[in-house]
């Protein structure tokens, strides 16, 4: 799992603990990136100066930090990853829609599509032939 933390105005050094280890120090640069091969996995990145919250690609893609489970503290992002980020993030995303929207889930599906339209696929090849 690639990981990037990006800040465009401020730039910051880190340390990446992994599972309590801690596997990279960053110098003061706005781009920071590192692989992370063991899963499930605890890290912690403590940031110098406190207080910044960079931006979070996950294999290349920018992630909320409420979505993903990232906890900033003054001087720390902790993030639990696990096998199944991606799926986790994505239900998210769908849960923080339906609570904004107020609709049951069958019409939070409905209206992002996660639902099978077989009933609505024969009823239109029908009108086709």
């Amino acid at each position: 799992m690639n990981i990037q933390l990006e800040h465009k105005d401020q730039r910051f050094s880190c340390e990446i603990f992994s599972n309590k280890k801690l596997i990279h120090e960053f110098r003061r640069s706005n781009l920071h990136e590192f692989e992370i091969n063991e899963l499930p996995n605890h890290l912690k990145i403590y940031i110098n100066p406190y207080k910044l919250k960079p931006i979070i690609r996950v294999d290349g893609m920018m992630v909320n930090y409420g979505l993903a489970g990232i906890t900033p503290w003054d001087h720390m992002l902790e993030i639990n990853l696990q096998e199944n980020f991606f799926d986790r993030y994505f239900d998210n995303i769908i849960t923080s829609k339906q609570q904004y929207l107020n609709v049951d889930t069958k019409t939070i599906n409905e209206k992002l599509g996660l639902v099978q339209l077989t009933d609505l696929i024969k009823k239109i090849k029908g009108n086709l032939k």
